[in-house]
């Protein structure tokens, strides 16, 4: 059980103090166990990018409080230590989960690092102080404690009695008023109706919600619908403020347009309009609705946000200024307000106002995604601290995951630290949810730069298609084509930007390119060497090009199992494909981590549906559907080559640690489900996952020898036969994971130098070799049934497809995409399958 605390009262549990990017975010007391990772389930929830889902906890033993990591991808540190083990924590230990810090504070011990405002400045405190209300200062104040005279207090009881008495009286009025009728107490009256109290839209609650969209603001009781008719209102504003935040705008449009229609007088569907088409980067069409809210409802600082927001869009900061100045006004507590106002600040070059203003967005909310993304963009400009901005932009990510504008932001302050090629990915998800003309033209600026100008030339011109008129693509886009040395499609663009535009400097780049009257080379990608640092390729293209081909590709066929998150649900389904990628078709929904059995008649897969969490069967048709395990902490199925058994890793165990296990003489036609058995290696069941069967008797994974400390972490491979056995390490870094065989050859992944890629060895240990080399994620390796091919998931092109190699990593392809939302939630704990 865990509390937020307050900082008033002295600490009387141990308490963990959240910091991200530098800055202290909240404080939770810890009075039991703690489970911490990125699913809501958690007693922490935490929006880092990093995290996995259930990713470490923290257990009461007797008077100390013990941290264990629950086999998350990228692990759990103790002051910078990688934890193997569980570990006592002491006061003023460090525990590091992805970009996030979680700093243990015993009672009664001080720690400098705790503030009650998530890092804001003490400027920024001194405002909040003066914008939120407070008690006089002699109204409410503790006293201490004093004696009470007999007297005073026989004097309070009888007072209490009469309260009492009173009390029940009233009930008895409003309950039965007819009783004081008959004993002519009261004279019989006709039933009025009671006055329905006009509250000033001045002294609502924040108009916004703690995500950035209007909510309901009440309005005065002549225009507000009344009954079925208000509860109606309220539900379908809440559903239209969800589709914007999902990026379907159109849907969202319909429900604002007809609620404009039925209650015209109503300013809030106005409102929620106009910010459901800034998002949309749709500022002109959103600027007429903010007009009509203030209209409708000058008091309302939601409506005052949204004019603001629209004007500082459509680049009048100085109507920005005095719109987003009086919203804030209006609601000195309203965090969109807030936010917005910052955000019109630091377009005007006001960096200090801007912070201080973005810091209290953050104090009165800090779930609330416009304020994460305006305070990144500041760290940017006024600090020059590109880390805390990337950091701010992916919580805001985090926390509207669907939103194409989040992605993109991130894109685009990625393409301003020069990471072209993180940038282009970063951009590509946002052209996955929604595709919008600017953010091809950013796609278009991050290939330009590279030196990648057939790539640079397309993304522009399907920016130009959404926005014909923009001066700045065009002149991106004639420089493209000069460089080109396709002079005379340059001109086109350059001579129209110069003639409205005579200094832009990518137009006179291009003229005089192209006057010049000389080729201009494109550059050549080099490619670094595989044994040094993970690389940045310098395009998509040229990490294809990374491995030249040493054998003809493999013809393929079979059918590849794989998952495709699917935004309208939330969660990820499986389907299979032919290996060319026709014959698409869905299995099953809810389901992932499919493993195809060695005949390809079966499916294993995990279901994530709040009654199908566990380990199931099914036929690829869809058909056929049966539960094998009991606990939905199972995962990642591996069927052993004769089919009859089954490996798994589950965190079941009471200590939450992953171990390995085998369902041994698996029955299909059997109603009960197989019994189980972990894998142990003689003092303890060993503990690892990802299991991948090597032959009918062996099975390697990803795991640690516990039995050492530190203790060393790798690909083990170990019999799979009852009874306890010796298991032997293959690879030494804790890293590598998602292993899958073929004969004597393990192909797995890892970020081992700093990204996702394919490697491959032997059971053995011996040869080692990096297959894939780039600056896209490469991972979740899969066999073809003949051993001719791997595939693979990869983001090279910006939305996730599955590739193949040859087991040289020569002959690179794409097969397919994946579709519908591709892979996020740690999709390195996915995995695909191949089968004949």
């Amino acid at each position: 059980m865990t509390s937020e605390n307050t900082l008033v009262e002295k600490a009387l549990f141990p308490r963990l103090v959240v910091k991200s990017g530098g800055r202290v975010l909240r404080e939770i007391e810890i009075r039991g166990n703690l489970s911490i990772g990125r699913a809501e389930e958690n007693d922490l929830q935490l929006m880092d990018p990093k995290a996995s889902r259930l990713h470490a906890e923290i257990q009461r033993e007797g008077l100390t409080f013990v941290v264990r990591d629950l086999d998350s991808a990228n692990g759990t540190l103790v002051n910078g230590i990688r934890l193997t083990a569980p570990h006592v924590l002491r006061h003023g230990e460090r525990i590091g989960i992805g970009d996030t810090e979680l700093v243990y504070q015993e009672p009664g011990q001080a720690f400098k690092d705790t503030m009650p405002m998530a890092g804001a400045s003490a400027a920024a405190r001194e405002a909040a102080d003066r914008r939120v209300a407070r008690p006089p200062a002699g109204l409410g104040q503790a006293r201490g404690p004093r004696s009470m005279s007999r007297g005073l207090m026989t004097g309070l009881i009888l007072a209490g009695a009469l309260l009492l008495l009173a009390l029940a009286a009233a009930v008895v009025y409003f309950v039965a008023p007819d009783v004081y009728e008959r004993i002519g107490l009261v004279s019989p009256a006709s039933p009025t109706a009671l006055p329905v109290a006009a509250t000033s839209a001045a002294t609502q609650a924040p108009a916004v919600t703690e995500t950035g969209a209007p909510v309901a603001t009440p309005e005065p009781p002549t225009a507000e619908p009344t009954g079925d008719g208000a509860q109606e209102m309220a539900d379908l504003l809440i559903q239209a403020e969800a589709l914007t935040r999902r990026s379907k705008f159109e849907d969202a449009e319909a429900i604002y347009e007809e609620l404009s229609a039925r209650a015209p007088e109503d300013a809030r569907p106005e409102a929620g309009w106009a910010w459901a088409l800034i998002l949309d980067d749709r500022a002109q069409d959103a600027l007429p609705h903010a007009q009509r809210a203030a209209e409708l409802d000058p008091e309302d600082a939601g409506a005052a946000a949204m004019l603001g927001r629209a004007y500082l869009d459509l680049g009048d900061g100085a109507e920005a200024l005095v719109h987003a100045e009086k919203a804030v006004e209006l609601q000195p507590a309203n965090a969109l307000a807030l936010a917005i106002l910052a955000e019109v600040q630091m377009a005007a070059g006001q960096m200090n106002e801007a912070v201080e203003n973005a810091d209290l967005a953050l104090v009165q909310d800090i779930n609330n995604a416009e304020a994460h993304r305006v305070r990144g963009w500041l760290y940017h400009l006024a600090s020059n601290d590109m880390g805390r901005a990337a950091s701010e932009l992916q919580i805001a990510a985090g926390l509207q995951p669907e939103l194409w504008l989040r992605r993109h932001d991130l894109g685009v302050l990625l393409l301003e630290a020069e990471d072209y090629v993180t940038s282009i990915m970063a951009l590509q998800d946002a052209l996955a949810i929604r595709p919008k003309g600017t953010t091809y033209a950013a796609i278009g600026e991050a290939y330009y730069r590279l030196g990648q100008y057939d790539q640079a030339r397309a993304s522009l011109q399907q920016a130009l298609s959404d926005k014909p008129e923009d001066l700045a693509t065009q002149a991106r886009l004639a420089a493209t084509y000069a460089h080109l040395n396709r002079c005379e499609e340059a001109a086109t663009y350059y001579e129209a930007v110069l003639e409205g535009q005579p200094d832009d400097p990518l137009a006179l780049e291009a003229e005089a390119l192209c006057q010049a009257g000389e080729p201009v080379p494109t550059p050549s990608p080099t490619v670094p060497p595989a044994a040094g640092p993970t690389p940045v390729a310098t395009t998509a293209a040229a990490a294809t090009s990374a491995v030249q081909p040493t054998a003809r590709p493999a013809s393929l066929s079979g059918r590849i199992a794989f998952p495709a998150w699917n935004r309208e649900r939330g969660g990820y389904d499986t389907y299979v494909a032919n290996a060319d990628g026709s014959g698409r078709a869905l299995v099953v929904e809810y389901m992932h981590q499919p493993a195809f059995s060695p005949d390809g008649a079966w499916l294993a897969v995990n279901g994530e549906r709040g009654d199908y969490m566990n380990m199931f069967l099914v036929k690829p048709d869809g058909s056929g559907l049966k539960e094998i395990s009991a606990n939905h902490e199972d995962e990642l199925a591996d069927w052993s080559p004769d089919g009859r058994s089954l490996a798994f890793s589950s965190t079941r165990h009471g200590d939450k640690q992953s171990r390995v296990y085998v369902a041994d003489e698996l029955n299909l036609a059997a109603a009960r489900k197989p019994d189980v058995r972990p894998l142990n290696f003689g003092p303890d069941d060993v503990r690892g996952g990802s299991p991948a069967w090597a032959g009918n008797d062996q099975i390697v994974y990803s795991g640690c020898d516990v039995t050492q400390n530190p203790a060393p972490c790798g690909l083990y491979v170990m019999s799979s036969a009852a009874g306890a056995h010796a298991t032997r390490r293959i690879t030494d870094r804790g890293e590598d994971t998602a292993p899958d065989v073929h004969g004597n050859r393990v192909a797995f992944m890892s970020n081992r130098e700093g990204n996702w890629e394919i490697y491959v060895v032997n059971t053995d240990g011996s040869g080692l070799r990096r297959l894939t080399n780039n600056a896209a994620n490469d991972g979740l390796p899969a066999w073809a049934p003949d051993g001719r091919a791997i595939a693979f998931v990869s983001d090279q092109e910006g939305g996730w497809a599955v590739w193949a190699m040859n087991p040289d990593g020569s002959g690179r392809r794409k097969l397919f995409p994946i579709g519908d939302g591709g892979l996020v939630t740690e999709w390195w704990r996915q995995q695909i399958s191949w089968a004949p």
